[in-house]
């Protein structure tokens, strides 16, 4: 009786551990799914967010290569709007330059001086207007603000030759 005694209480035991590792188990088991689906929306969010960020780099993209097509487009208008302007002044110094072939005297010498200056700043002008090629966003400003005044001062220059 000692003996089935023993044996009962060594099976409750053993039912009680069996049963008490069961839970650990399952408890583990839980533990590890939750930790898989907590990692996989881990993945999901850092694909998210690499969507998310991709997409702002093409809009960003997108938006950078239109702004600089916009400035290549403004900067070749103003190259080709003082090319022409440029080439109507030089027909004016041309015409200034035959006035003072068939010129005498003071007036010749006045003019011979005024077409003297003229030519410096023409040069002058010219060599400035040929870095529009390399001006850059940032530095478009103040070379076209630069340019306009160049201009206006030759383009003066001319005007009271003339």
């Amino acid at each position: 009786m000692i003996r089935s005694s023993i044996n009962a209480v060594g099976l409750a035991l053993a039912l009680v551990l069996a049963g008490g590792c069961d839970k650990a188990a399952d408890e583990q088991q839980k533990a590890t799914n939750a930790q898989l689906q907590a990692n996989q929306k881990i993945v999901e969010a850092n694909q998210e967010a690499d969507r998310k960020a991709a997409a702002a780099q093409a809009e960003a993209d997108k938006k950078i290569a239109d702004a600089q097509a916009s400035f290549l487009k403004m900067r070749e208008d103003y190259r080709h709007d003082t090319t022409g302007k440029l080439v109507d002044l030089d027909h004016k110094i041309a015409d200034l330059e035959a006035k003072s072939k068939t010129s005498s005297g003071k007036k010749k010498a006045d003019l011979d001086a005024q077409l003297t200056q003229i030519r410096a700043q023409r040069a002058t002008f010219a060599d400035d207007w040929k870095q529009l090629e390399t001006a850059s966003a940032a530095t478009w400003d103040s070379t076209k603000a630069r340019l306009d005044k160049e201009w206006t001062d030759l383009k003066s220059l001319v005007d009271r030759a003339a």
